[in-house]
């Protein structure tokens, strides 16, 4: 007869099993300015999340939601582990604006996906590219009413290069990142 096991949290088996070699560059099939979408991913208590799963998906620089790929992987996704500090890093271009299903106008976004030790379920979010004043019209941005809460979904431009972007996570606690359902 089988005896219960004690339960465990979940994890780490993020960064050896799922990631693809390259992940970290977002593969597209037309042109489009290069960006890289970096930060750190903490939990509650403000400490680093080593080896979470960090996933992005996207549209192209155009505001078109791609498909098909290069074989391996599809286009308009990336995938990459945290290091030890937390840190992550995707290499992509800028997404363009794009029209939802009720031709609602969507501000340039990258969608995310982090799986973590820990979670039963991974959490989803988006980040916005574009500063406060520009993506009020989003249809996320409208539903969020806490412009401090906002705020923490909106990538900051880094003053000494334009083409990063900088966009820390908070699992937990205060500063969290909100959290959607999709």
């Amino acid at each position: 007869m089988a005896k219960p096991t004690p339960s465990q949290t979940v994890g780490p088996f993020f960064a050896r099993e799922l990631l693809w070699g390259d992940g970290d560059k977002v593969l597209f099939p037309g042109q489009g300015d290069r960006i890289t979408l970096t930060g750190r991913v903490f939990d509650g208590a403000g400490a680093p999340i080593f080896d979470a799963l960090f996933e992005t998906w996207q549209a192209d620089a155009a505001g078109k939601i791609p498909s098909g790929g290069d074989g391996a992987r599809p286009y308009g996704y990336g995938r990459v582990s945290t290091d030890t500090d937390g840190r992550y890093a995707i290499e992509t271009v800028m997404p363009g604006s794009f029209r939802g299903p009720g031709s609602e106008t969507y501000a340039p976004q990258i969608s995310v996906t982090i799986f973590a030790r820990g979670l039963l379920k991974a959490v989803q979010t988006r980040v916005f590219l574009a500063p406060l004043e520009a993506i009020k019209d989003d249809p996320l941005a409208r539903a969020i009413s806490d412009p401090d809460r906002l705020r923490t979904l909106i990538a900051a431009r880094d003053p000494g290069d334009p083409k990063i972007y900088r966009w820390d996570v908070r699992l937990r606690g205060a500063g969290e990142a909100v959290f959607i359902e999709l």
